[in-house]
């Protein structure tokens, strides 16, 4: 075989070789992007759960000592409107009583005070209220604690003049120094309306 017949060989060759060959502008993509990808895909991350909320056992243990409270509000039948101060729970007889005494001031500067007594039912996780309020209205209700988190409270019906009232409290139990009050009322059997909030703050012991 002659160098010119190798030389004709291998240039038909390499002409069929390149026929077959697309150029590079051409050529497929896809399993590039499709590796590219994989190795862009972040690794999913397992999600963090909220963390616990702290519970509060439930017991007229948490109350006891002085809190100090502001109550932003309006004015009802039953209480007047803003009012600051403390509030004192002290333990009485038999270890399931709390006595209660309220001082502090209106909005307006007068003298604002309550007192009362809350009976804790370790069975039913309940708390029996009994309030004498500082216009010398007597209140009873009954507060559910079945939810560490909560208290739910309902005033039985309270005539005040001419209408009858009723009042409800959620008691949320934030941490061992802070609980917070909600305050809705009805009168005459009409729907519940906010009333107002307060906050209460472990007062520091002397």
């Amino acid at each position: 075989m002659t160098l010119a017949v190798v030389a004709a060989l291998v240039a038909s060759n390499m002409i069929g070789f390149a026929a077959v060959i697309p150029p590079a502008n051409e050529r497929p993509i896809a399993a590039g992007i499709s590796a590219l990808s994989s190795a862009q895909a972040p690794t999913p991350r397992g999600r963090r759960g909220s963390p616990p909320q702290p519970q509060q056992t439930q017991s007229p243990l948490y109350f006891v000592g002085t809190w100090r409270f502001a109550w932003t509000g309006r004015e009802s039948p039953l209480t007047p409107g803003p009012r600051s101060g403390t509030v004192t729970f002290a333990r009485g007889a038999g270890g399931n009583v709390l006595t209660v005494r309220v001082e502090g001031q209106i909005e307006e500067g007068a003298a604002y005070k309550e007192s009362g007594a809350i009976e804790w039912n370790e069975e039913k996780k309940s708390l029996a209220f009994k309030e004498q309020l500082s216009g010398g209205t007597q209140v009873t209700g009954t507060g559910d604690w079945s939810s560490p988190l909560a208290i739910r409270y309902e005033s039985a019906p309270i005539r005040v003049g001419t209408q009858t009232v009723r009042l409800r409290r959620s008691y949320a139990i934030i941490a061992p120094e802070s609980f917070i009050v909600t305050e809705e009322l009805s009168i005459d059997s009409a729907p519940f309306t906010r009333l107002g909030t307060g906050t209460f703050t472990k007062a520091p012991q002397p």
